[in-house]
């Protein structure tokens, strides 16, 4: 499908949010529209979260808008870059990584409650008796996601940097979701784990007086929605513009918060620059090994 077509629908759709007087170019072309919502937390959650967005796109572009949900990060970039979705949201890390291995753009970044930047954490029972990243040899490790900035790559990096590789721990899991780092370290079926540190709450179930924090990263940018790599320039900024209108507007900030987004800002790749010099660097001692 055209994709002048498909995101001039789009840009057209979110200005109507913000203001309805705005013209509605070329939605009468588009058949349908395809966004992957970022895989930080379950399917459900997330297609709960976005649903609304979803129902107001159909609404003012008169199409269907199909909302998917990827499994996890490797995923939902596999999806963005075969062109099955048309935007798709994702962490620092994915985005670096998509990027740098198929030519995704950025389009807009993540504002959150906790402003433009989250940290990593790790983390370990308050009884567990580790009193340093030293101290995690030999123990049981839950990542999240192989492509998540704070729950694998800047985790894994500080680890490295103590002396401790992947072959010294007693067992590492992968366990896709942020909350279930926490309830692995709080239930005890892990020793130590990776985490956001807007995603360490109580939530489901842990208690924070039983978690103690090892290490904390120094700040990370929060993630963002990236197109395709065949969308134009033209697109990617018309987009963009009309994204960030809307999350300026009244109306906007009450759809996005039904998605659990404080608002967006204007994406600039070298925001990410510190992501990826943390992902070169441990491409490097991984080599060494």
């Amino acid at each position: 499908m055209n994709t002048f077509r498909k995101f001039a629908a789009t840009v057209a759709m979110l200005a109507l949010l913000a203001l309805p007087t705005w013209p509605l170019t070329a939605a009468a072309e588009l058949k349908q529209l395809t966004i992957c919502a970022n895989p930080n937390l379950s399917s459900l959650e997330l297609l709960n979260n976005f649903g609304a967005f979803a129902r107001a796109l159909e609404k003012e572009l008169g199409v269907p808008v199909k909302l998917v949900a990827g499994r996890d990060y490797d995923d939902t970039l596999k999806l963005l870059k075969e062109g099955k979705v048309d935007i798709a949201g994702t962490g620092a890390f994915g985005y670096v990584s998509a990027n740098e291995s198929f030519g995704a753009h950025l389009i807009v970044r993540y504002v959150e409650d906790d402003g433009d930047s989250y940290h990593a954490l790790i983390i370990t029972r308050a009884d567990s008796g580790i009193t340093s990243l030293a101290g995690l040899r030999g123990k049981r490790f839950a990542f999240t996601d192989p492509k998540s900035t704070s729950g694998y790559l800047l985790p894994l990096l500080a680890m490295q940097q103590a002396g401790i590789d992947l072959k010294d721990l007693g067992k590492a899991d992968f366990v896709k979701k942020q909350p279930n780092a926490a309830i692995a370290v709080y239930s005890r079926q892990a020793d130590a784990g990776a985490i956001a540190d807007n995603q360490l709450n109580e939530k489901y179930g842990v208690q924070l007086k039983d978690i103690k924090v090892l290490w904390k990263s120094a700040p990370i940018p929060h993630g963002a929605w990236i197109a395709r790599p065949d969308m134009a320039e033209a697109d990617r900024k018309q987009l963009a513009a009309a994204i960030m209108r809307i999350a300026n507007s009244a109306e906007g900030k009450k759809l996005l918060a039904q998605a659990s987004v404080r608002g967006f800002a204007e994406g600039r790749d070298a925001e990410f620059d510190s992501v990826r010099a943390a992902k070169h660097l441990l491409d490097k001692l991984e080599k060494k090994d």
